[in-house]
């Protein structure tokens, strides 16, 4: 599945994006990303989408998040 969405995906653009939980239930999925060479954006923490802030408190749930990339093989 994730074969597919990344060709269909690199019709269109040179890099690939999602978002993965960041607790311990999340651990097989960011292992799985980072086999498929999903590397951290480098742009820190969301909580609902938000930039989690140094000092802020947020709730370690589903919505907090780390995004991940990926470069494409681009078949344009």
């Amino acid at each position: 599945m994730f074969d597919e969405l990344e060709r269909i995906a690199s019709k269109r653009s040179r890099l690939i994006g999602l978002g993965v939980g960041l607790y311990k239930d999340y651990g097989n999925a960011q292992m799985m990303y980072n086999k498929r060479g999903y590397y951290m954006d480098g742009q820190g923490i969301v909580y609902n989408n938000i930039e989690a802030k140094p000092g802020e408190k947020v709730m370690v749930d589903d919505d907090l998040l780390i995004y991940l990339t990926k470069a494409l093989d681009n078949e344009l």
